[in-house]
């Protein structure tokens, strides 16, 4: 499965595009594309990758990834077992720097833009109460002419610059594309563990998979992603566990085997490192509403 470098359509008579994704999953192939991109899930769950940040995604996120960030949105295995031709939806805005003019964001009323779309090398999330107006934005942006669109958009990427909720995703920032052959391969990396995660997975098969020598695969995956295997494996994995232990009343021990840990008090330490809580408490947290 090969990473491409999207080449977004032009909208006749619009600067900038307005895209509705939906069908039985997401496009589920790491990519990048020299436009800005504001996405919202309206329908579907699985596990993002943006940058070098793995963690779920659900109906109501709402992503600001910048340009030339290594992003996919990749659905739950059971939308590709599932004959639903509807089961995901995502609406999502494109623009790049120089769409509304070389100077648009040098502008003194646009610095707080021009900021925010720095920040967006590293992908960023917003969450409530900023989250459920831009997503009300968002979603008036399908029913609008051009110029209100335009307004819609000024109005969305202003609330994100201003926000106190909002975070950034990757701890890597990415300005310029990365090489086709290093996309090709973290790709198959990527889609390989997210298969497999739940299984024992051991070095010298991530090596082979990446047609690589044990210590050039781990040179190659630190540069890459900014972290070790074993660390990216165990976020993947806790980040599954947390829609587990959140939608379920399963033990943790059972949670634990199930996403791929052999012992329970390792899985509790690891859980308690990438989330900041235990299991136990973030059953409690996701109970309560809070």
């Amino acid at each position: 499965m090969k990473a491409v470098r999207f080449v977004i359509p032009k909208t006749d008579g619009n600067s900038f595009r307005l895209q509705i994704d939906k069908g039985g999953c997401f496009y589920d192939t790491i990519h990048y594309h020299p436009e800005h991109q504001i996405t919202l899930i309206c329908k579907g769950e699985g596990t993002s990758f943006i940058g070098n940040r793995v963690e779920r995604f659900q109906p109501g996120d709402v992503f600001l990834i910048g340009k030339n960030v290594p992003h996919v949105t990749k659905c739950d295995e059971i939308y590709y077992t599932s004959p639903e031709q509807n089961n995901v939806l995502s609406i999502s805005l494109f623009f790049k720097d120089e769409t509304f003019g070389k100077q648009f964001f040098e502008i003194p009323e646009m610095v707080h833009i021009k900021h925010l779309l720095n920040l967006a090398s590293q992908g960023i999330k917003i969450n409530e109460p900023d989250r459920n107006e831009v997503k009300k934005l968002i979603e008036q942006c399908t029913d609008v002419d051009s110029f209100q669109r335009f307004q819609l958009l000024m109005s969305i990427l202003d609330i994100f610059a201003r926000s106190k909720t909002s975070r950034t995703l990757s701890s890597i920032s990415y300005h310029s594309p990365t090489r086709e052959s290093d996309n090709e391969r973290i790709n198959i990396i990527f889609n390989f563990l997210s298969k497999n995660f739940r299984n024992e997975i051991n070095l010298n098969q991530l090596s082979e998979v990446a047609n690589m020598t044990t210590n050039s695969f781990c040179r190659y995956f630190k540069q890459r992603t900014g972290k070790s295997y074993s660390g990216f494996l165990n976020d993947l994995r806790i980040e599954y566990a947390g829609k587990l232990i959140a939608g379920s009343t399963d033990s943790f021990g059972n949670i634990a085997a199930l996403c791929g840990y052999n012992s329970l008090s390792y899985f509790n330490r690891q859980f308690k490192r990438i989330t900041g809580i235990t299991p136990l408490q973030y059953r409690k947290k996701y109970r309560s509403g809070i």
